[in-house]
């Protein structure tokens, strides 16, 4: 089933100058954490009602050291003909039980988040939190790629 709607609810970034300051230059690591944090049933009200489920989500990047943070809280609406059965798991288990449907929720959420932590980490000016590709002149290619087959 589908999602059918994902929104924010909270935006933070945070820069620590002095602490990337004293790192320039050297090894920056990132650490991601991804949760859901709430699952509740909610009305959809379009032609007629109907019964969706709303995903609360946290998705955070943190800087190591502490050399700043991102973090973002947000729901995903999702509709499914198995609501009861994934809310009792829930209240089981405060987990997510089926694996297609916790994947589906996290790429979705990891995706999005992302793509609105870049414009958030550029207003601040924290470095990217990964490596964009890089193109390379064709002689220096063909070096790497020999490089690897030998």
């Amino acid at each position: 089933m589908p999602v059918i709607g994902f929104t924010f609810d909270k935006l933070n970034v945070e820069k620590n100058r002095k602490a990337l300051e004293r790192h320039k230059g050297k090894e920056i690591g990132v650490r991601y954490n991804i949760a859901i944090k709430d699952v509740k049933e909610e009305d959809l009200e379009l032609e007629q009602k109907q019964k969706i489920l709303r995903f609360d989500f946290q998705f955070d990047i943190i800087y190591q050291p502490d050399i700043g943070a991102v973090n973002v809280l947000g729901h995903i609406l999702y509709s499914d003909k198995d609501i009861k059965n994934i809310l009792k798991q829930w209240d089981k288990n405060k987990d997510i039980t089926d694996n297609s449907l916790k994947a589906r929720l996290i790429n979705s959420i990891f995706q999005k988040s992302n793509l609105k932590a870049i414009s958030l980490i550029q207003e601040v000016g924290l470095p990217l939190h990964f490596p964009l590709p890089k193109i390379a002149p064709p002689e220096q290619q063909a070096n790497k790629a020999a490089e690897y087959i030998a």
